[in-house]
This record gives structure tokens, C-alpha cells and sequence, in this order.
């Protein structure tokens, strides 16, 4: 396929998707409210807007995934050294998550001050989670910032 008939075809993909997107947005903000009777949330919930919305969501959610792993894998035959180096910082970021979540965290329900409880393992893996992220931005700004010093030493 040629290049200019590709990025035509991902054109009307794209705004093709998020015509629908829009479309399912608007039907949901159109939905009943919190003043509404039980009876009317209840037959939204179960109406055709929101099962559309809903199976809309997980298709998206479903081919992104695809074009993620479709995108490994062709970058594992073009270009495997880089690619097999993305996937080594995935492990890493997923084994220092793993790391985080079994150390736990010293925070509870009373600590953060939260209106509705929820388990100790929710509050345990969302800390493991922004403790990950920010090391990944810490090393990832050591990295911009110690970067073009590291090359000059190099020489």
C-alpha cells in the first residue's frame, strides 16, 4: 500500500473513532443526573447508550493493546537491540513495582484522611505505583540533565 493511501486510511480511522467517541460521550452527559428517580438511573444503566459507550471503551482499550504487541513484534524483527532494551526497562519497572508492593507502605485509611475506607491492598498498590512513576521521572531527569555531561567525558 502506498504511504499517501495509508495515512489516508489512518486519517479517516482516526476521526472516524472519535466521531463515535463523541457521539457516545454525548449520550452518557445527556444521561439522567443524581436528583433522577432509581428507576430512570436504573434504566440507563441498562440501556443501549451506555452498553454502546461501555463496548466502545473495551474495543479501544482491546486494539491499543494489539497495536502495542504488533508493534513490539515488528520491532523485535527490524530493530532488536533496541527493542529488546524497552522491554528489559519494562521488566525493570515492573520487578521495582513488585519490589515496592511487597515492602508495603506505611499509610492507612486514618493517614490520608480518606471519607470511604478501602483495603489496605488498594492503598498498598497505588503507593508501589507513584512510587514507581517517580522514580522513573527522577531517573528519567537525571538522565537529560547528566546526559550531554556524560558525553563530554566520555571524550
Amino acid at each position: 500500500m502506498k504511504s499517501n493511501k495509508l495515512d489516508l486510511a489512518m486519517n479517516v480511522l482516526k476521526f472516524g473513532l472519535v466521531a463515535i467517541g463523541v457521539i457516545l460521550c454525548l449520550l452518557i452527559i445527556n444521561g439522567p443526573n443524581a436528583e433522577q428517580t432509581q428507576m430512570e438511573i436504573d434504566t440507563f444503566r441498562e440501556g443501549a447508550s451506555l452498553g454502546a459507550a461501555i463496548s466502545f471503551s473495551g474495543l479501544l482499550l482491546f486494539l491499543c493493546v494489539a497495536v502495542v504487541v504488533l508493534f513490539f513484534i515488528v520491532q523485535l524483527i527490524t530493530n532488536t537491540k533496541k527493542t529488546v532494551f524497552s522491554i528489559i526497562g519494562i521488566i525493570v519497572a515492573f520487578v521495582l513495582y513488585f519490589i515496592l508492593s511487597m515492602v508495603g507502605t506505611g499509610d492507612t485509611n486514618a493517614s490520608l484522611a480518606l471519607r470511604d475506607p478501602v483495603a489496605d491492598s488498594t492503598i498498598n498498590s497505588t503507593s508501589a505505583g507513584l512510587y514507581t512513576v517517580i522514580i522513573g521521572l527522577v531517573i528519567s531527569i537525571l538522565v537529560i540533565v547528566l546526559g550531554p555531561f556524560m558525553g563530554r567525558m566520555r571524550k
